[in-house]
């Protein structure tokens, strides 16, 4: 897939995955455009794009907001698009996680996790969509986790914001398809970035027994498996070979599923067509 002239937006594009998927981008030659709260971040990461910017006439934009507050959300989005362009691929990389035993975890903390997770997908996605149908085209990327489809213990906040995570997507992929606009949900496993610091400071020894089995992967790593993931239009992209694994042994089914309902849905939209 050429990204050249394609327009980007990636929320929490200041730091982690969020951040290396810019990069390279940027270097793909895509016109890029980040989001994320925290200014000097952004500052950050703007410099390091522009200094890998391919041609003179690459679009590399920076916005600070919070995506889980609607207006936010809709009002960002649309100053990035305010020009005219867009976007052809949005990528929602804001997450929050906050480990710990869900009888001590204060209810704040599921609120938050729910808010920036699913919510931060959520809204952005809404802004987008009008524009997206309009032209029959575009590409949609939802964070979920490995924790968004097993169960992970400690992670009892996490895991339900990332399970709703993909919940939304294969929905909104099904919804989509006859749009001309493919959805894809990928689901990182434990990854290097500032986020993991955080989270060490509160798991539980149970869920860091469980962490240990598997070696973390890169910031990098993940954003290549993602911009794969783009280039192949992957319904699920599972960037570790552990990650695949799980998945297969959860969702053996789900392909043979997803071409049915496919079909079903397809035959019903050509039948309230002819009906106009």
């Amino acid at each position: 897939m050429d990204f050249v002239e394609q327009h980007v937006i990636i929320t929490g594009g200041s730091s982690g995955i969020g951040r290396a998927t810019a990069r390279l981008l940027t270097r793909r030659g895509a016109h890029v455009s980040i989001i994320a709260r925290r200014q000097e971040l952004l500052d950050e990461t703007l410099a390091e794009m522009e200094s890998l910017r391919q041609r003179p006439d690459q679009r590399l934009q920076a916005r600070s907001a919070d995506v889980s507050d609607w207006e936010q959300a809709r009002e960002t989005m649309a100053a990035l698009t305010g020009d005219g362009h867009p976007p052809d691929i949005l990528i929602n990389a804001a997450g929050f996680a906050h480990p710990g035993y869900c009888e001590e975890l204060p209810l704040d903390v599921f609120h938050k996790t729910m808010d920036v997770d699913f919510f931060g997908t959520l809204h952005p996605i809404k802004a987008a969509l009008p524009a997206m149908m309009e032209r029959h085209s575009g590409h949609i990327v939802n964070f979920s986790s490995v924790a968004g489809f097993l169960g992970v213990f400690g992670y009892t906040a996490y895991s339900a914001a990332k399970f709703a995570v993909r919940g939304f997507s294969d929905v909104l992929r099904a919804e989509m398809k006859p749009h001309g606009i493919h959805v894809s949900v990928i689901f990182p496993p434990d990854t290097d970035t500032p986020q993991l610091h955080y989270e060490n400071q509160f798991k539980p020894l149970e869920t860091r027994r469980i962490a240990g089995a598997a070696k973390a992967l890169t910031a990098d790593q993940v954003a290549q498996a993602l911009v794969r993931g783009i280039e192949r239009r992957q319904v699920y992209i599972l960037p570790s070979f552990d990650s695949k694994l799980y998945f297969l042994l959860t969702n053996a089914g789900i392909g043979l599923f997803r071409w049915y309902s496919d079909r079903i849905v397809a035959k019903a939209c050509r039948e309230r067509m002819a009906e106009k």
